[in-house]
């Protein structure tokens, strides 16, 4: 004979999985809202979620990439339970995603930098070249060997720029119609 706990319980389940389902049919925030009001007011934090929801948002978020508000999601989650595995796991994953892509995006630019700078160079087109350069110092440290090299580079440019050397392929790389910034 099933006791009133385990029927609450068992009520209790029966609801959130059907609250699961409506955060896939329904969108997101309509389905926090009917779940917050099912739950019991001792389940739920300040903010009117619990932990699960917190989690679930941030599984939610990550999954349509919004990385950010999936570490925020996960933060919370850790800080009603700071020692829960999950929660600690899935914050640590989303900072180092978070991590992994800005260190992607900068090399990107870099490489996309670079490749303009060997393209300006084999074309003589001093202008961008040394605008380039410019550019490319920004991404390095000051006592780097990577800036000192820029920096003599850009004293070369800087001479020829100076001299006027084949003026006639000055920006034919970086035109108004690509341009340096």
């Amino acid at each position: 004979m099933p006791t009133f706990l385990s029927s609450a319980r068992d009520l209790f389940r029966i609801q959130l999985q059907r609250s699961l389902r409506q955060v896939f049919s329904l969108g997101l925030i309509s389905a926090i809202a009917a779940t917050s009001a099912i739950l019991p007011v001792a389940a739920q934090t300040a903010g009117g979620l619990t932990f699960a929801q917190t989690m679930n948002l941030g599984y939610a978020a990550s999954r349509q990439g919004d990385l950010n508000t999936a570490l925020i999601n996960f933060r919370r989650a850790l800080a009603m339970r700071p020692n829960n595995p999950y929660a600690v796991a899935a914050a640590d994953n989303m900072a180092y995603y978070i991590r992994y892509e800005r260190v992607a995006i900068r090399q990107r630019a870099i490489d996309q930098l670079e490749s303009r700078l060997v393209r300006a160079t084999a074309q003589k087109d001093w202008v961008c070249a040394a605008t380039t350069i410019d550019q490319l110092t920004t991404y390095t440290t000051p006592s780097s060997p990577d800036r000192a090299r820029l920096t003599g580079r850009r004293g070369e440019i800087g001479g020829l720029l100076d001299a006027r050397t084949d003026y006639e392929n000055w920006s034919t790389i970086c035109t108004a119609q690509r341009p340096v910034y």
